[in-house]
Protein backbone atom coordinates (compact mmCIF):
# COMPACT_ATOMS: atom_id res chain seq x y z
CA UNK A 1 0.00 0.00 0.00
CA UNK A 2 2.87 2.34 0.88
CA UNK A 3 4.54 1.72 -2.48
CA UNK A 4 1.34 2.58 -4.32
CA UNK A 5 1.04 5.84 -2.38
CA UNK A 6 4.67 6.65 -3.14
CA UNK A 7 4.12 6.00 -6.80
CA UNK A 8 0.92 8.06 -6.84
CA UNK A 9 2.59 10.94 -5.04
CA UNK A 10 5.59 10.78 -7.35
CA UNK A 11 3.35 10.84 -10.39
CA UNK A 12 1.46 13.84 -9.02
CA UNK A 13 4.69 15.73 -8.38
CA UNK A 14 5.92 14.87 -11.85
CA UNK A 15 2.64 16.09 -13.36
CA UNK A 16 2.81 19.37 -11.47
CA UNK A 17 6.42 19.83 -12.52
CA UNK A 18 5.58 19.02 -16.14
CA UNK A 19 2.69 21.50 -16.32
CA UNK A 20 4.74 24.17 -14.54
CA UNK A 21 7.59 23.66 -17.01
CA UNK A 22 5.22 23.93 -19.98
CA UNK A 23 3.72 27.17 -18.65
CA UNK A 24 7.16 28.58 -17.96
CA UNK A 25 8.42 27.76 -21.44
CA UNK A 26 5.30 29.30 -22.96
CA UNK A 27 6.02 32.54 -21.09
CA UNK A 28 9.64 32.41 -22.25
CA UNK A 29 8.60 31.99 -25.90
CA UNK A 30 6.16 34.89 -25.56
CA UNK A 31 8.85 37.06 -23.97
CA UNK A 32 11.38 36.21 -26.66
CA UNK A 33 8.89 36.97 -29.43
CA UNK A 34 7.98 40.34 -27.91
CA UNK A 35 11.62 41.18 -27.28
CA UNK A 36 12.59 40.32 -30.86
CA UNK A 37 9.74 42.41 -32.23
CA UNK A 38 9.43 40.52 -35.53
CA UNK A 39 5.90 40.42 -36.95
CA UNK A 40 5.46 37.58 -39.39
CA UNK A 41 2.71 37.93 -41.97
CA UNK A 42 1.59 35.46 -44.59
CA UNK A 43 1.30 38.34 -47.04
CA UNK A 44 1.32 42.13 -47.26
CA UNK A 45 0.18 44.50 -50.00
CA UNK A 46 2.17 47.33 -51.57
CA UNK A 47 -0.46 49.78 -50.31
CA UNK A 48 0.12 48.63 -46.73
CA UNK A 49 3.88 48.73 -47.16
CA UNK A 50 3.98 52.14 -48.84
CA UNK A 51 1.00 54.25 -47.81
CA UNK A 52 0.78 57.50 -49.73
CA UNK A 53 1.64 59.63 -46.70
CA UNK A 54 5.20 58.25 -46.74
CA UNK A 55 6.19 60.08 -49.95
CA UNK A 56 8.65 62.24 -48.01
CA UNK A 57 10.44 59.33 -46.28
CA UNK A 58 14.00 58.19 -46.97
CA UNK A 59 13.74 54.61 -48.23
CA UNK A 60 16.28 51.90 -49.03
CA UNK A 61 15.38 48.88 -51.16
CA UNK A 62 18.25 46.40 -51.18
CA UNK A 63 18.65 42.93 -52.65
CA UNK A 64 16.54 40.68 -54.84
CA UNK A 65 16.11 40.87 -58.58
CA UNK A 66 15.68 43.92 -60.77
CA UNK A 67 12.02 43.01 -61.32
CA UNK A 68 11.37 42.73 -57.58
CA UNK A 69 12.87 46.14 -56.91
CA UNK A 70 10.94 47.59 -59.85
CA UNK A 71 7.64 46.71 -58.14
CA UNK A 72 8.56 48.78 -55.09
CA UNK A 73 9.81 51.69 -57.19
CA UNK A 74 6.62 51.66 -59.25
CA UNK A 75 4.47 51.96 -56.12
CA UNK A 76 6.64 54.77 -54.70
CA UNK A 77 6.51 56.66 -58.00
CA UNK A 78 2.76 56.13 -58.28
CA UNK A 79 2.29 57.70 -54.84
CA UNK A 80 4.50 60.63 -55.84
CA UNK A 81 2.55 61.11 -59.07
CA UNK A 82 -0.83 61.21 -57.32
CA UNK A 83 0.51 63.74 -54.80
CA UNK A 84 2.31 65.86 -57.44
CA UNK A 85 5.61 65.26 -55.68
CA UNK A 86 8.49 65.89 -58.12
CA UNK A 87 11.01 63.04 -58.29
CA UNK A 88 14.38 63.05 -60.02
CA UNK A 89 15.37 59.48 -60.91
CA UNK A 90 19.03 58.76 -61.67
CA UNK A 91 19.66 55.44 -63.34
CA UNK A 92 22.30 53.76 -65.47
CA UNK A 93 20.58 51.89 -68.28
CA UNK A 94 17.48 50.58 -66.50
CA UNK A 95 15.09 50.59 -69.46
CA UNK A 96 12.40 48.76 -67.45
CA UNK A 97 12.25 51.61 -64.94
CA UNK A 98 12.19 54.12 -67.81
CA UNK A 99 9.32 52.30 -69.51
CA UNK A 100 7.42 52.08 -66.22
CA UNK A 101 7.60 55.84 -65.73
CA UNK A 102 6.74 56.78 -69.31
CA UNK A 103 4.31 53.91 -69.97
CA UNK A 104 2.23 54.62 -66.88
CA UNK A 105 2.22 58.35 -67.57
CA UNK A 106 4.04 59.08 -64.31
CA UNK A 107 6.53 61.43 -65.93
CA UNK A 108 9.24 61.90 -68.55
CA UNK A 109 12.61 60.33 -69.27
CA UNK A 110 15.90 61.40 -70.83
CA UNK A 111 17.81 58.53 -72.41
CA UNK A 112 19.44 57.48 -75.67
CA UNK A 113 15.96 56.81 -77.02
CA UNK A 114 14.46 60.02 -75.61
CA UNK A 115 16.91 62.91 -76.07
CA UNK A 116 15.11 65.61 -74.07
CA UNK A 117 17.75 66.58 -71.53
CA UNK A 118 19.41 69.98 -71.25
CA UNK A 119 21.37 70.59 -68.05
CA UNK A 120 20.96 74.39 -68.04
CA UNK A 121 17.26 74.77 -68.85
CA UNK A 122 15.64 77.00 -66.19
CA UNK A 123 19.03 77.90 -64.68
CA UNK A 124 20.11 81.52 -64.33
CA UNK A 125 23.69 82.66 -64.99
CA UNK A 126 24.82 82.39 -61.32
CA UNK A 127 23.38 78.86 -61.23
CA UNK A 128 25.24 77.88 -64.40
CA UNK A 129 28.49 79.26 -62.99
CA UNK A 130 27.98 77.34 -59.75
CA UNK A 131 27.35 74.03 -61.55
CA UNK A 132 30.41 74.40 -63.80
CA UNK A 133 32.80 75.51 -61.06
CA UNK A 134 31.59 72.94 -58.49
CA UNK A 135 31.62 69.93 -60.83
CA UNK A 136 34.77 67.82 -60.46
CA UNK A 137 36.76 70.62 -58.87
CA UNK A 138 39.89 68.51 -58.50
CA UNK A 139 39.98 67.57 -62.17
CA UNK A 140 39.22 70.93 -63.82
CA UNK A 141 40.15 73.33 -61.02
CA UNK A 142 38.10 76.15 -62.55
CA UNK A 143 38.71 79.24 -60.45
CA UNK A 144 35.94 81.71 -59.49
CA UNK A 145 37.09 84.11 -62.20
CA UNK A 146 35.98 81.47 -64.72
CA UNK A 147 32.51 82.95 -64.30
CA UNK A 148 33.64 85.90 -66.47
CA UNK A 149 34.20 83.56 -69.41
CA UNK A 150 30.83 81.91 -68.80
CA UNK A 151 29.20 85.34 -68.70
CA UNK A 152 30.73 86.21 -72.09
CA UNK A 153 29.33 83.01 -73.59
CA UNK A 154 25.98 83.68 -71.89
CA UNK A 155 25.74 87.24 -73.25
CA UNK A 156 26.78 86.32 -76.80
CA UNK A 157 24.28 83.43 -76.87
CA UNK A 158 21.50 85.81 -75.78
CA UNK A 159 22.66 88.46 -78.28
CA UNK A 160 22.07 85.94 -81.08
CA UNK A 161 18.47 85.51 -79.91
CA UNK A 162 19.12 82.08 -78.41
CA UNK A 163 18.44 80.70 -74.95
CA UNK A 164 21.38 79.83 -72.64
CA UNK A 165 20.91 76.11 -73.08
CA UNK A 166 23.61 73.60 -72.27
CA UNK A 167 23.74 72.67 -75.96
CA UNK A 168 24.60 76.27 -76.84
CA UNK A 169 27.40 76.41 -74.27
CA UNK A 170 28.84 73.21 -75.80
CA UNK A 171 28.79 74.72 -79.30
CA UNK A 172 30.45 77.93 -78.15
CA UNK A 173 34.09 78.27 -79.32
CA UNK A 174 35.84 79.49 -76.19
CA UNK A 175 39.31 79.70 -77.73
CA UNK A 176 37.92 82.18 -80.29
CA UNK A 177 36.26 84.56 -77.85
CA UNK A 178 38.11 87.72 -79.10
CA UNK A 179 37.04 86.92 -82.67
CA UNK A 180 33.47 86.22 -81.55
CA UNK A 181 33.26 89.59 -79.83
CA UNK A 182 34.62 91.43 -82.89
CA UNK A 183 32.29 89.50 -85.19
CA UNK A 184 29.24 90.41 -83.09
CA UNK A 185 30.29 94.06 -83.10
CA UNK A 186 30.90 94.12 -86.87
CA UNK A 187 27.51 92.54 -87.59
CA UNK A 188 25.70 94.97 -85.32
CA UNK A 189 24.65 92.22 -82.89
CA UNK A 190 26.20 94.10 -79.95
CA UNK A 191 27.11 97.78 -79.42
CA UNK A 192 30.62 99.09 -78.84
CA UNK A 193 29.95 99.55 -75.15
CA UNK A 194 28.94 95.90 -74.82
CA UNK A 195 32.02 94.81 -76.80
CA UNK A 196 34.22 96.79 -74.40
CA UNK A 197 32.49 95.18 -71.44
CA UNK A 198 33.01 91.67 -72.81
CA UNK A 199 36.70 92.35 -73.52
CA UNK A 200 37.12 93.57 -69.96
CA UNK A 201 35.55 90.33 -68.71
CA UNK A 202 37.90 88.39 -71.01
CA UNK A 203 40.97 90.02 -69.48
CA UNK A 204 39.81 88.98 -66.00
CA UNK A 205 38.97 85.37 -66.85
CA UNK A 206 41.16 84.32 -69.76
CA UNK A 207 43.31 82.02 -67.59
CA UNK A 208 40.28 79.71 -67.24
CA UNK A 209 39.39 79.42 -70.94
CA UNK A 210 41.20 76.12 -71.54
CA UNK A 211 39.68 74.56 -68.41
CA UNK A 212 36.15 75.60 -69.34
CA UNK A 213 36.64 74.36 -72.89
CA UNK A 214 37.80 70.98 -71.53
CA UNK A 215 34.83 70.89 -69.14
CA UNK A 216 32.25 71.25 -71.91
CA UNK A 217 34.09 68.82 -74.18
CA UNK A 218 33.99 66.11 -71.51
CA UNK A 219 30.42 66.97 -70.54
CA UNK A 220 29.31 66.43 -74.12
CA UNK A 221 30.91 62.98 -74.08
CA UNK A 222 29.12 61.96 -70.88
CA UNK A 223 25.64 63.42 -71.37
CA UNK A 224 25.57 64.27 -75.05
CA UNK A 225 23.80 60.98 -75.83
CA UNK A 226 20.71 62.01 -73.84
CA UNK A 227 20.82 65.75 -74.56
CA UNK A 228 18.53 67.64 -76.92
CA UNK A 229 20.74 68.94 -79.72
CA UNK A 230 18.36 71.71 -80.73
CA UNK A 231 16.53 72.85 -77.59
CA UNK A 232 15.98 76.34 -79.05
CA UNK A 233 13.12 75.05 -81.19
CA UNK A 234 12.20 71.68 -79.70
CA UNK A 235 12.51 72.44 -75.99
CA UNK A 236 14.16 70.35 -73.29
CA UNK A 237 14.05 69.62 -69.59
CA UNK A 238 16.57 69.86 -66.78
CA UNK A 239 16.33 68.53 -63.26
CA UNK A 240 15.46 72.03 -62.05
CA UNK A 241 12.71 72.61 -64.63
CA UNK A 242 11.15 69.21 -63.87
CA UNK A 243 11.08 70.00 -60.15
CA UNK A 244 9.49 73.39 -60.80
CA UNK A 245 6.87 71.71 -63.02
CA UNK A 246 6.26 69.01 -60.33
CA UNK A 247 7.23 66.20 -62.68
CA UNK A 248 8.83 62.82 -62.27
CA UNK A 249 11.96 62.94 -64.43
CA UNK A 250 14.20 59.94 -65.11
CA UNK A 251 17.72 60.73 -66.31
CA UNK A 252 19.75 57.82 -67.67
CA UNK A 253 23.45 58.65 -67.23
CA UNK A 254 24.45 55.41 -68.99
CA UNK A 255 26.99 54.19 -66.44
CA UNK A 256 28.02 54.73 -62.82
CA UNK A 257 31.46 55.52 -64.25
CA UNK A 258 30.06 58.76 -65.72
CA UNK A 259 30.90 60.66 -62.56
CA UNK A 260 30.84 64.05 -64.24
CA UNK A 261 27.24 63.53 -65.41
CA UNK A 262 26.19 62.56 -61.89
CA UNK A 263 27.92 65.57 -60.37
CA UNK A 264 26.28 68.00 -62.81
CA UNK A 265 22.88 66.63 -61.79
CA UNK A 266 23.61 66.57 -58.06
CA UNK A 267 24.97 70.12 -58.14
CA UNK A 268 21.78 71.20 -59.93
CA UNK A 269 19.73 69.56 -57.19
CA UNK A 270 21.73 71.44 -54.57
CA UNK A 271 20.66 74.65 -56.30
CA UNK A 272 17.05 73.46 -56.23
CA UNK A 273 17.32 72.90 -52.48
CA UNK A 274 18.86 76.34 -51.96
CA UNK A 275 15.86 77.84 -53.78
CA UNK A 276 13.50 76.05 -51.41
CA UNK A 277 12.08 73.50 -53.85
CA UNK A 278 10.65 70.27 -52.43
CA UNK A 279 11.49 67.07 -54.31
CA UNK A 280 12.56 63.44 -54.00
CA UNK A 281 15.70 61.84 -55.40
CA UNK A 282 15.61 58.18 -56.46
CA UNK A 283 19.00 56.57 -57.00
CA UNK A 284 18.73 53.38 -59.03
CA UNK A 285 21.85 51.25 -58.56
CA UNK A 286 24.40 54.04 -59.11
CA UNK A 287 27.61 53.42 -57.18
CA UNK A 288 29.10 56.11 -54.94
CA UNK A 289 32.59 54.70 -55.46
CA UNK A 290 34.88 57.60 -56.47
CA UNK A 291 31.84 59.90 -56.51
CA UNK A 292 32.29 62.20 -53.54
CA UNK A 293 29.45 64.54 -54.54
CA UNK A 294 26.89 61.72 -54.63
CA UNK A 295 28.23 60.29 -51.38
CA UNK A 296 27.93 63.64 -49.64
CA UNK A 297 24.34 64.28 -50.69
CA UNK A 298 23.29 60.80 -49.55
CA UNK A 299 25.03 61.24 -46.19
CA UNK A 300 23.47 64.63 -45.47
CA UNK A 301 20.11 65.21 -43.89
CA UNK A 302 18.25 67.70 -46.05
CA UNK A 303 14.82 68.92 -47.08
CA UNK A 304 14.73 66.46 -49.99
CA UNK A 305 14.20 62.77 -49.33
CA UNK A 306 16.23 60.02 -50.94
CA UNK A 307 15.13 56.62 -52.22
CA UNK A 308 17.85 54.08 -52.99
CA UNK A 309 17.08 50.96 -55.03
CA UNK A 310 19.99 48.60 -55.48
CA UNK A 311 21.01 44.97 -55.75
CA UNK A 312 23.28 45.39 -52.72
CA UNK A 313 23.43 48.63 -50.74
CA UNK A 314 26.65 47.71 -48.92
CA UNK A 315 28.39 47.01 -52.23
CA UNK A 316 26.89 50.21 -53.67
CA UNK A 317 28.81 52.15 -51.02
CA UNK A 318 31.96 50.26 -52.02
CA UNK A 319 32.03 48.34 -48.75
CA UNK A 320 32.59 51.52 -46.72
CA UNK A 321 30.97 50.72 -43.39
CA UNK A 322 30.96 54.34 -42.25
CA UNK A 323 29.12 55.57 -45.35
CA UNK A 324 26.75 52.61 -45.23
CA UNK A 325 25.91 53.20 -41.56
CA UNK A 326 25.34 56.92 -42.13
CA UNK A 327 23.01 56.46 -45.09
CA UNK A 328 20.94 53.64 -43.60
CA UNK A 329 20.78 55.54 -40.32
CA UNK A 330 19.07 58.42 -42.14
CA UNK A 331 16.47 56.15 -43.72
CA UNK A 332 12.98 55.85 -42.29
CA UNK A 333 12.18 52.57 -44.04
CA UNK A 334 14.29 49.67 -45.29
CA UNK A 335 13.11 46.85 -47.54
CA UNK A 336 15.42 43.83 -47.55
CA UNK A 337 15.24 41.08 -50.15
CA UNK A 338 17.59 38.14 -50.59
CA UNK A 339 21.32 39.00 -50.70
CA UNK A 340 24.00 36.77 -52.14
CA UNK A 341 26.91 38.32 -50.23
CA UNK A 342 27.37 36.99 -46.70
CA UNK A 343 29.26 40.15 -45.76
CA UNK A 344 26.29 42.29 -46.81
CA UNK A 345 23.91 40.00 -44.91
CA UNK A 346 26.06 40.43 -41.80
CA UNK A 347 26.01 44.23 -42.19
CA UNK A 348 22.23 44.33 -42.49
CA UNK A 349 21.86 41.96 -39.54
CA UNK A 350 24.09 44.24 -37.49
CA UNK A 351 22.09 47.31 -38.54
CA UNK A 352 18.70 45.79 -37.60
CA UNK A 353 20.15 45.11 -34.16
CA UNK A 354 19.93 42.64 -31.31
CA UNK A 355 17.44 41.71 -28.61
CA UNK A 356 17.51 40.08 -25.17
CA UNK A 357 16.66 36.40 -25.49
CA UNK A 358 16.10 33.83 -22.75
CA UNK A 359 17.90 30.67 -23.85
CA UNK A 360 16.86 27.38 -22.24
CA UNK A 361 18.65 24.06 -21.96
CA UNK A 362 17.35 20.83 -20.46
CA UNK A 363 19.33 18.84 -17.91
CA UNK A 364 18.48 15.27 -16.95
CA UNK A 365 19.78 12.90 -14.34
CA UNK A 366 18.77 10.00 -12.17
CA UNK A 367 19.91 7.15 -10.02
CA UNK A 368 19.03 3.80 -8.56
CA UNK A 369 17.59 3.52 -5.10
CA UNK A 370 16.47 0.70 -2.78
CA UNK A 371 13.79 0.81 -0.17
CA UNK A 372 11.46 -2.15 -0.02
CA UNK A 373 12.35 -2.80 -3.67
CA UNK A 374 14.80 -1.59 -6.31
CA UNK A 375 13.75 1.37 -8.46
CA UNK A 376 15.05 4.26 -10.62
CA UNK A 377 14.24 7.96 -10.17
CA UNK A 378 14.60 10.45 -13.05
CA UNK A 379 15.40 14.11 -12.37
CA UNK A 380 14.70 16.84 -14.97
CA UNK A 381 15.84 20.46 -14.65
CA UNK A 382 16.00 23.50 -16.93
CA UNK A 383 18.76 26.10 -17.13
CA UNK A 384 17.82 29.58 -18.33
CA UNK A 385 20.36 32.07 -19.65
CA UNK A 386 19.81 35.64 -20.81
CA UNK A 387 21.81 36.46 -23.93
CA UNK A 388 21.91 38.96 -26.81
CA UNK A 389 20.90 37.65 -30.21
CA UNK A 390 20.44 39.20 -33.66
CA UNK A 391 16.86 40.06 -34.56
CA UNK A 392 17.55 38.79 -38.06
CA UNK A 393 20.43 36.40 -38.62
CA UNK A 394 22.54 36.81 -41.79
CA UNK A 395 21.46 33.43 -43.12
CA UNK A 396 17.80 34.44 -42.82
CA UNK A 397 18.40 37.35 -45.20
CA UNK A 398 20.38 35.13 -47.54
CA UNK A 399 17.61 32.49 -47.66
CA UNK A 400 14.71 34.80 -48.46
CA UNK A 401 12.71 33.44 -51.39
CA UNK A 402 11.54 35.56 -54.31
CA UNK A 403 8.74 37.81 -53.13
CA UNK A 404 9.73 37.53 -49.46
CA UNK A 405 10.96 40.59 -47.58
CA UNK A 406 12.04 41.98 -44.26
CA UNK A 407 10.70 45.51 -43.76
CA UNK A 408 12.28 47.63 -41.04
CA UNK A 409 10.95 50.97 -39.79
CA UNK A 410 13.76 53.00 -38.30
CA UNK A 411 11.35 55.44 -36.64
CA UNK A 412 9.37 53.05 -34.46
CA UNK A 413 11.61 49.99 -34.65
CA UNK A 414 8.93 47.76 -36.20
CA UNK A 415 10.19 44.72 -38.09
CA UNK A 416 8.06 42.69 -40.51
CA UNK A 417 8.63 39.51 -42.48
CA UNK A 418 6.09 38.86 -45.23
CA UNK A 419 5.35 37.82 -48.77
CA UNK A 420 4.50 40.65 -51.18
CA UNK A 421 1.20 40.36 -53.03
Amino acid sequence: MSNQNDRGGGFLLWGISFVSSKLRNRKIRKYNKQSRGLEQHTSITMDALFPVQLIHDNIIISGGTSNERLQFCEKILQNAYTQKQPVIVLTAGNSDLENTIVGNGFGIAASRQRKIFDAFTFLELPDICQVVIDTQRRKYDIKPNGRYILQIAYDIILAHGLRPYFANFIKFTYHQIPDRIDECLANGIIAQSKANELKSLLSMGQTEIAKIDAFFYDAKVQIGSISQTNPNTVGASSALSAIWEEKIFLIDIGSSANIMATEILINTLSIAESKGYNFSLLIDDISVANNETLRNILCQKSSSNKIISTQDAFALFDGEERTFSTVVGLSEKTILLSHGSHISCEMWSKYIGEYDKIDTSQNSGGGWFQSSRWGYVSKQSQTETMKREQKIKPEEINRLLQGQIFAYDNQNGSLIQANII
